[in-house]
């Protein structure tokens, strides 16, 4: 199919109209705008930013009270989008939210530091009133700290036996002990030396002459407090909740008013006039042409685009093979003068993301899975869209190998399901991988010449024949007469066969004759293919891979020998400057041929003279260097063999999808036995086992196919690099317009 046709428009607006057409304009969605000029670098100011994003964060803070059903798009009319668009004072809502978030953040986090503050003083609750006012002693000196282990208390207490120094345990938690060391003033720097060696850690307590248990009983009321102050605003926030779907519309209202000013800003402008350049589909342009007739002061004229100028490219598919737009649209979208491949795509893709998984049972779980998700994320959904394509493929796919979750059928027994597998079975690939190995193959070797076609369609679609027959339909022809002489040769006739090695033969010549061409040298490429190709053509015979009569190619290779060398002395001739050695070339040549009738020279020695001679003289110059590129393609062809083989990893990732569910069966058969859990245990390993596999191998299908498609499929025919078609219209995040 070819890319949906678009037209370059000039619109021009009158000044006093611009913001009402551009709204209008923004609804209708058909103009890919131009834009003409850089205009500023940042389109908002730092008040505008803040202003969106504070809205947009009271929004998540409501929805998050909401849940599930506030992130569902809100439905609503153009009447009633334009009314709070226009009469919705949103920024009372946002402050109040904004003032009341504040104040229970503020609650939270004293109540936070209380929580830290109880769990500090908690191991110290018991502690008496003796101990708090620690610096009111004259003679000794009091310290809090925390010992890690029983040991290490007993080594304390035994080390300040001999001291005027005690250590008390207040509590214990685990292994930690919560004690007071006891000691006299003017032994604390001796007595603390004691401790350096030991698992002691001081611990500041800050009582204020406060016992523990009093200041945890006050936080604790202060702590109860704080949440009802905090139930009490957050009752507040969810009663504002009823603002949600208003706020939604109105950050969707500003978002899109914030792109009509862009626009305003890159676009060409006067004290008067109004000027927008954009692109239009041309089945959309009465649309546009409608809205601006509409308007009354608007005008809008087709312009014709500049030489070097490219026009965006809009795709435009059925809704079966829309999804596999995606596959473009990673990679790059194609030129305006290409066919858009995505019809092309969609089956080999779905085909081959089937056969990387190869499990009808686990097609049927990805297709329920994949709808599911579509209804709910939206069925436009490309990706979802793919999936659920390549599982519905998957179903057939894999009851032609057998696949139920793996061998699941057979370990169950029962007859209908056994029946079921073996009435579609066509191959088990683990018995008779060589079908699989061969299915993979034809499968690639279909989508590459289909990809070879699709490049000559095109051509001839666009009326560059020259690529069409003497660039790529050589190809086909060598591809395929080469594979259907290798597959099927035994089973064709005898004329069968030799017209497929003629055909490769000739298509062979061509791909070096003509793989380089210039309009100025074509005459004599056409000579040097009837030569090259009729020389290919007679050696067949003589070395009977062609029947005898074939050998009268050689008066073919003669004649066009003929013309050749009259061709390059004529070509000699006129040349102001003739030069000696062309001269002697053809005199020799000439004197070759006619040895040759007298059956005193092979036809090889004039033959190479003519060719030297057509070399050297005007007529050949040029074509060396293109019959060695030629040479070069030609050679390349070998490279088909590895981008066929590449089509393997069908069968490998199919084969491993298989073997990984039967291993899975395996491993649950094996914990069945176990008594009263083995059930259960059987259950989970089968779940999360084919769970974990169907994730594993839909990602390795969907990546595999994907590469497939870019790494041997689309240098056979795609070009890419187009811009995708972007036309100016609104961006509703949150709402949805009813119609």
């Amino acid at each position: 199919m070819a890319i949906e046709q678009v037209s370059k428009v000039v619109v021009a607006v009158h000044q006093d109209i611009k913001d009402n057409f551009l709204h209008r304009l923004q609804r209708l969605g058909v103009l890919h705008i131009i834009r003409v000029t850089e205009g500023e670098t940042e389109y908002w100011g730092k008040e505008e930013k803040d202003t969106l994003s504070r809205l947009l964060a009271t929004i998540d803070a409501l929805t998050a009270i909401e849940g599930k059903k506030a992130s569902k798009k809100i439905p609503i009319t153009r009447k009633e989008y334009e009314a709070i668009a226009t009469g919705y004072d949103h920024q009372s809502c946002v402050n109040e939210i904004e003032k009341l978030t504040a104040q229970k953040a503020e609650r939270e986090n004293r109540m936070k530091l209380i929580s830290e503050e109880v769990t500090r003083l908690k191991p110290w609750i018991e502690l008496s009133d003796s101990f708090v006012n620690a610096e009111a002693f004259v003679s000794v000196r009091i310290l809090f700290g925390k010992i890690t282990g029983r040991e290490e208390f007993n080594s304390i207490q035994q080390t300040m036996v001999d001291k005027p120094a005690t250590v008390v345990k207040i509590s214990e938690e685990g292994e930690a002990i919560y004690a007071v060391l006891v000691a006299a003033k003017e032994l604390v720097e001796e007595v603390t030396g004691l401790l350096a060696g030991q698992r002691w850690e001081y611990i500041d307590l800050k009582l204020n002459n406060r016992r523990p248990a009093d200041i945890i009983a006050e936080l604790i009321q202060e702590e109860h407090h704080l949440k009802e102050e905090v139930n009490e605003i957050q009752k507040k926030i969810s009663e504002l909740t009823e603002e949600l779907p208003r706020l939604k519309v109105k950050a969707d209202t500003i978002i899109n008013a914030r792109q009509c000013e862009e626009i305003t800003k890159v676009a060409i402008k006067s004290e008067s006039v109004f000027v927008i350049y954009g692109w239009v589909r041309e089945r959309d342009f009465n649309k546009l042409q409608r809205l601006v007739e509409e308007s009354g002061a608007a005008a809008i004229a087709r312009i014709q685009p500049e030489p070097d100028e490219i026009p965006p490219v809009a795709l435009t598919n059925r809704k079966i093979v829309r999804p596999f737009e995606l596959v473009l649209e990673l990679y790059q979208l194609p030129l305006p003068t290409e066919m858009d491949p995505t019809w092309l795509i969609a089956p080999f893709f779905g085909i081959f993301f089937a056969l990387c998984l190869t499990d009808a049972g686990y097609g049927i779980i990805l297709a329920v899975i994949a709808f599911l998700l579509l209804r709910k994320m939206g069925m436009n959904n490309k990706l979802l869209g793919i999936i659920l394509i390549g599982a519905i493929l998957t179903i057939p796919a894999g009851a032609l190998v057998g696949g139920w979750f793996g061998d699941l059928p057979d370990r169950l027994g029962i007859i209908k399901l056994l029946g079921l597998k073996k009435g579609y079975l066509w191959f088990d690939p683990m018995k008779e991988p060589m079908k699989f190995f061969v299915l993979s193959l034809a499968l690639g070797y279909l989508q590459l010449i289909s990809g070879i076609a699709f490049e000559i369609a095109d051509c001839i679609r666009i009326k560059n024949y020259g690529d069409a027959f003497l660039g790529q339909l050589p190809w086909f022809l060598l591809i395929n007469g080469v594979a259907l002489r290798l597959v099927f040769g035994r089973v064709f006739p005898e004329v069968v066969n030799s017209v497929l090695l003629v055909a490769v033969l000739l298509s062979a010549a061509a791909i070096v004759v003509f793989t380089r061409r210039e309009r100025t040298t074509l005459f004599s490429q056409w000579l040097w293919f009837g030569f090259m190709g009729g020389l290919l053509v007679f050696w067949a015979g003589k070395m009977d891979w062609l029947p005898r009569y074939f050998l009268v190619a050689k008066w073919i290779v003669f004649a066009v020998f003929l013309v050749m060398v009259v061709s390059a002395l004529v070509s000699g001739f006129h040349r102001k400057k003739r030069l000696l050695l062309p001269m002697v070339l053809g005199v020799m040549t000439a004197a070759g041929v006619v040895l040759y009738f007298l059956r005193m020279l092979p036809f090889w020695v004039p033959g190479l003279l003519g060719s030297v001679l057509y070399f050297v003289t005007p007529a050949g110059e040029k074509l060396l260097k293109k019959f060695i590129w030629g040479g070069y393609a030609l050679y390349g062809a070998t490279s088909y063999v590895g981008v066929l083989l590449s089509y393997i990893r069908l069968m490998a990732l199919g084969m491993c999808s298989g073997g990984v569910a039967v291993a899975i069966n395996v491993i649950a058969w094996m914990v069945l036995p176990i008594p009263v859990v083995g059930i259960l245990l059987a259950l989970i390993v089968l779940v999360v086992g084919h769970t974990y596999n169907i994730a594993v191998n839909v990602l390795g299908a969907f990546v595999h196919s994907l590469r497939l498609q870019y790494v041997e499929f689309f240098p056979r025919f795609y070009t890419g690099g187009g811009d995708p078609f972007l036309p100016f219209r609104e961006t509703n995040q949150f709402v949805v317009m009813k119609s």
